[in-house]
C-alpha cells in the first residue's frame, strides 16, 4: 500500500500520539496537548506537523518548526521524528526529513536543524541519524537523557538558612519573577543558538501556560522574600514527569539552593504518586549533571542536534 506524507489533520491526532509515545519512551506528552496545539497554534513558533499514512493508519510523524532568532536568521528545526517499527530501516525517515526541509526552506529558513537520538531514547533514531548525515548536516551539540525511579530518591538535604519554598501556583497572578529567573539561568546554560530568550508574553503562553506544566509540583526558592531559584516540571497524569528548568541566579550559586529545591520537588512528586522523572542535560552542563548524579538519575541515552545552512 502506498504511503502518503501530508500535513497532520485533527483526526490523525490519536494515531500520531500513539506513535510518538511508542517511539519516545521518556517523553512526557499527552493527546490533550497535541489537540490543544492543533486547535490553538503557537505564534512565536510556526509549527507544522506532517504524518505518513498507510490507508488510515499513521506510520510516521515529524514536527517542522520555524522561528525567528535575535541574530536576524530564520531557523528551521525538524523535531520528534517517528516511524512505525516496520519502516525503521526503509526510506521513510529520509522522506519525512525531506518533507520537513521543503516546508522550512519555503518558509524562509536559512539555517536548518534536526534531532536524532540513540535507540533507548528514540526508537528508530539511528535511521533518522543516517538520513540527517546523508543530507549534509553536521553535529552541533549533544545532550544526555536521564531517568530516575523516584522510589530510590535520597533524602532531601537540610533547609538552607533563610530559605522559603513556594509552589509556582502561588505566582499565577504575577509570574514575572519566575520568568526573570528562567531567562537568566537559561542564558547561562551551554549549547543552543544565539537567539536570546522568549519574550515574556510568549513565555507565558508557551511555557507557563503549557497544559502539562505542573505548577503545584514546581517550586521557587525565596531568600528574604525574593525568588532566587526555581525547579520546574511537566507531568502527564500517568506517573511520569520531566524537568523543564532548574536553576539559581548567578549571585546565589554554590550554596546548594538548586539541589535543595529540586530534591524537595521530587519528594513532593513521589508523595503524589509520580514514579518516574526524566530530564535532559547538555553534555557540557557539569553543575546540573552533578546534581542529577547525586539524586540518582541514570543515563538512558544521548540525543544530538545537527545543523546546516
Amino acid at each position: 500500500m502506498t504511503i502518503e506524507i501530508r500535513p497532520m489533520r485533527r483526526t490523525d491526532i490519536p494515531g500520531t500520539f500513539a506513535l510518538i509515545r511508542t517511539s519516545y519512551p521518556c517523553l512526557v506528552l499527552t493527546e490533550t496537548l497535541l489537540t490543544e496545539r492543533f486547535d490553538r497554534p503557537l505564534t512565536y513558533f510556526r509549527d507544522q506537523r506532517f504524518v505518513a499514512v498507510e490507508g488510515d493508519q499513521v506510520v510516521g510523524h515529524v514536527l517542522s518548526r520555524l522561528y525567528e532568532g535575535e541574530n536576524g536568521r530564520t531557523h528551521g528545526q525538524s523535531y520528534m521524528a517517528a516511524v512505525a517499527p516496520r519502516f525503521v530501516h526503509g526510506d521513510l525517515p529520509a522522506r519525512l526529513l525531506e518533507t520537513s526541509e521543503r516546508r522550512l526552506v519555503d518558509g524562509g529558513a536559512d539555517l536548518l536543524g534536526a534531532d536524532a537520538a540513540e535507540e533507548s531514547v528514540q526508537v528508530g533514531g539511528e535511521g533518522f541519524r543516517r538520513a540527517i548525515l546523508d543530507r549534509g548536516y553536521e553535529l552541533a551539540e549533544s545532550a544526555q537523557i536521564l531517568g530516575l525511579d523516584l522510589t530510590t530518591l535520597p533524602e532531601a538535604p537540610p533547609t538552607p538558612e533563610g530559605a522559603e519554598l513556594r509552589t509556582l501556583r502561588e505566582f499565577d497572578d504575577d509570574p514575572r519573577p519566575i520568568y526573570e529567573i528562567d531567562k537568566a539561568t537559561s542564558e547561562d546554560e551551554p549549547g543552543g543558538l544565539d537567539d536570546g530568550f522568549l519574550p515574556y508574553e510568549d513565555w507565558v503562553r508557551i511555557l507557563w501556560g503549557n497544559p502539562l506544566a505542573d505548577r503545584d509540583l514546581s517550586l521557587a526558592l525565596l531568600l528574604d522574600g525574593v525568588p532566587v531559584a526555581i525547579s520546574c516540571y511537566n507531568s502527564d497524569g500517568t506517573g511520569r514527569m520531566e524537568s523543564g528548568m532548574t536553576g539559581t541566579l548567578r549571585e546565589y550559586r554554590k550554596r546548594g539552593l538548586a539541589t535543595y529545591t529540586k530534591t524537595t520537588a521530587l519528594h513532593r512528586a513521589r508523595e503524589k504518586g509520580i514514579r518516574y522523572a526524566y530530564t535532559g542535560n547538555h553534555a557540557d552542563n557539569e553543575p546540573m549533571l552533578a546534581i542529577n548524579d547525586r539524586l540518582g538519575y541514570g543515563v538512558i541515552g544521548s540525543e544530538q542536534t545537527y545543523r546546516r545552512p
